[in-house]
């Protein structure tokens, strides 16, 4: 270090280049360069800009000029009072970080201080990006410290079931020199995302009490990404689940119930909330699995994501856990239960007989749930969903196979002409036939293929083919 005369107070730095780099000194990438990590700074970034101009003198010959010009907006919308800042600012500074054309569904604009001091305005979108289910998406907001842009795309900022958030964070903490793997274990970035974190859950909040509406459009584009929060967010995970949406057997069409409602209105006695799946939600009401709950007036949540039963299964809330309709056994009535297992008693031969018939089965037993229905097929508690379980086969997955549980109504007309038939001749062929039937039917009910098609057209019209005749005489 030497003293030296300068014209002008300040400190000049030289850059050297090397020969690979020297696009850095064309215009644009300067221009571009400024834009992208320092159009936010403080201090105007100027620069000479060489320009042909009509010379003055002579109007037909050309001059070069120079001309100082600044590089930097240095407008920082979110360093700004928020009474300041109007609604359509807001809405174009969203658009310009998000590269969406719809305005945004809430703005969140507010200064930490404490822990870890940083100003974020933060937008949750109204529209859901057409890639936010790709790997590629990119997810969190830009990173900038002291208005100097670090990270575009910080994803160290936001929780995973939170990617749909979009802004700027600029902290007055971090280091002008962090670096993405200096994120991964950085403390004040911790402070920053647990500060989000609740920011964003608290204002959804908020907007499903005060706006119900707008929460509704906001919901349906996005509820799918904040389920995943109830599975993998587990400090925050009943908090989440108290902005979940469903519709219900008791809800009106295009109407939709809470889980704390749900709760709320849960009858004397009830400990578990009841929920079935499916793919349709017309399907689903009518389905077979909903006839011992509709009778005894249980509400049941209807969930039509295929990611639901994965997430509920392990949910609970309020102490309260979730039971799926279509796994495990179902007795919503203990008066009942005694009544079960004496039918039960009675019709296990022949039960042990559907039993031995049906290879693809490990279990057939009488049923709790089923009123109208003759039969359907259920799952062990803890298994894997059928909605899950196609989801996974159709994106080339090995999903192990399982056998599944037979469930039949001992009411139903046709099991009590099953059981006269046994009762006078256990060899009957008609018993193997309806046996057949019944599984085949069952795994129409659940939206599964016959196991033979052709077999179960054949079965049928022999059915009909004896009815008929059994008509004639």
């Amino acid at each position: 270090i030497e003293d030296v005369e300068k014209e002008n107070k300040g400190t000049d730095v030289t850059l050297h280049l090397k020969e690979d780099a020297k696009n850095y000194l064309d215009e644009w990438e300067i221009k571009s360069t400024i834009k992208k990590y320092s159009d936010f700074i403080e201090h105007p970034v100027v620069m000479d800009i060489e320009r042909e101009e009509e010379s003055k003198l002579d109007k037909t010959k050309k001059v070069k000029v120079k001309q100082e010009e600044t590089l930097n907006s240095r407008k920082a919308i979110w360093l700004k009072n928020k009474s300041d800042i109007t609604e359509a600012e807001y809405n174009d500074f969203y658009k310009h970080v998000s590269h969406d054309f719809t305005d945004p569904a809430k703005v969140l604009h507010y200064k930490a201080e404490g822990a870890s001091e940083f100003t974020s305005l933060l937008y949750i979108p109204s529209m859901r990006p057409v890639d936010i289910y790709y790997k590629e998406y990119k997810v969190g907001p830009t990173l900038y410290v002291k208005r100097v842009k670090i990270i575009d795309n910080c994803e160290e900022l936001i929780q995973p079931y939170l990617r749909f958030v979009k802004g700027v964070v600029d902290s007055s903490d971090l280091p002008l020199n962090v670096s993405r793997e200096l994120l991964q274990n950085n403390r004040q970035i911790e402070v920053i995302k647990k500060s989000i974190t609740k920011k964003v859950l608290a204002t959804l909040s908020e907007m499903k009490e005060k706006e119900f509406d707008t929460y509704l459009k906001f919901y349906k584009e996005f509820g799918r990404i904040l389920k995943e929060g109830v599975h993998m967010d587990f400090e925050r995970r009943e908090s989440i689940g108290e902005l979940l949406l469903f519709p219900s057997t008791k809800t009106e069409k295009d109407k939709y119930r809470s889980i704390p409602e749900y709760v709320n209105d849960m009858k004397e006695g009830q400990e578990e909330i009841y929920y079935v799946t499916g793919s349709s939600l017309d399907e689903t009401l009518q389905s077979p699995y909903l006839e011992a709950f509709k009778e005894k007036d249980f509400e049941v949540l209807i969930m039509l994501e295929d990611i639901d039963d994965v997430i509920m299964s392990s949910f609970e809330y309020k102490g309260k856990k979730f039971k799926s309709a279509i796994k495990g056994d179902v007795t919503l009535d203990k008066s009942e239960k005694d009544e079960k297992e004496k039918a039960g008693k009675k019709y296990r031969k022949l039960l042990d007989l559907m039993q031995d018939r049906l290879d693809d089965i490990k279990e057939v037993r009488l049923s709790g749930r089923l009123k109208d229905s003759v039969c359907c097929l259920v799952g062990d508690e803890g298994e894997m969903d059928p909605q899950m379980e196609k989801l996974l086969k159709s994106m080339g997955q090995d999903v192990p196979e399982r056998k599944r549980i037979l469930e039949i109504n001992p009411t139903h007309p046709i099991f009590e002409s099953m059981n006269k038939i046994f009762e006078e001749d256990r060899k009957n062929k008609t018993l193997a036939d309806y046996t057949d039937l019944l599984y085949n039917q069952a795994l129409l009910l659940e939206g599964s293929k016959p196991k033979d098609s052709a077999a179960f057209a054949k079965a049928i019209s022999k059915l009909m083919v004896e009815n008929a005749q059994h008509a004639k005489s």
